[in-house]
């Protein structure tokens, strides 16, 4: 299993009733993972909730993964710029996306983040247009077991409608997964990591009431970062 299944099996085992009463092994892909019961065995898949973009062209995008260039330029700054800064200061970086030119997104905000890091004022925060996109950097406290350089990636073609979001992440991931295993023995549960942390559980009951998708499974599970779990009761 990969780790986010692990963390997902985990999860569901402590849920229903521990070890003492059932186990989890690897699937057969589909099935992500099979739940282990003294008399009975289902298959789960696993899949995660992540935030669309709205593209231009009118297609759904992955926010994650648009976001992910941002994040890692941001723990490249930490690694880079972090070490000189002062002990007591950390550096809070803005990055808007999604950019045209990375590369040079990249080097234009290293540069940025340089210049503010030779004389770090408290309470500095400036602006600056580059390649397109904006970039913020404000000087800020360094919290205890914090990285220097910490930040955040505003993405300009997501929505900050919650609702819509969680109905169209869990139809998405709905539809999508049951097509994989209509085929598959049956009973068989959805379990579905959330990495949208605007929505928790309450937003996708909701979105499922709404929806009413069929679909092939079960049960369906939302599953936190954290290891929480609760289960859909709409069944979507």
């Amino acid at each position: 299993m990969r780790r986010d299944e692990e963390a997902v099996a985990q999860a569901l085992v402590d849920f229903l009733g521990g070890p003492a009463v059932v186990s989890a092994s690897d699937g057969d892909d589909p099935p992500d993972l099979y739940l282990s019961f003294a008399t009975s065995r289902i298959g789960v898949e696993v899949t995660r909730l992540s935030q669309f973009t709205f593209e231009q062209d009118g297609r759904l995008g992955n926010r994650a993964t648009q976001d992910s260039f941002g994040l890692r330029l941001i723990e490249r700054l930490n690694a880079e710029i972090g070490p000189s800064l002062p002990d007591s200061t950390s550096l809070l970086v803005g990055l808007w996306g999604p950019v045209k030119n990375a590369l040079r997104f990249e080097k234009g905000v290293t540069i940025f983040a340089k210049q503010i890091s030779n004389t770090p004022k408290m309470g500095t925060h400036e602006e600056r247009e580059i390649e397109g996109s904006k970039a913020s950097i404000t000087v800020i406290p360094l919290r205890p077991s914090e990285k220097k350089i910490v930040g955040y990636v505003v993405n300009m073609n997501s929505s900050p409608d919650i609702g819509l979001n969680s109905r169209l992440i869990l139809e998405d991931r709905i539809r999508t997964k049951s097509n994989i295993c209509e085929k598959l023995q049956k009973p068989i549960w959805l379990a579905l990591l959330n990495d949208y942390w605007l929505a928790d559980a309450d937003s996708y009951e909701r979105a499922a009431i709404e929806l009413k998708i069929a679909h092939c499974f079960q049960r369906l599970f939302i599953v936190s970062t954290t290891g929480t779990v609760t289960e859909l009761t709409a069944k979507a």
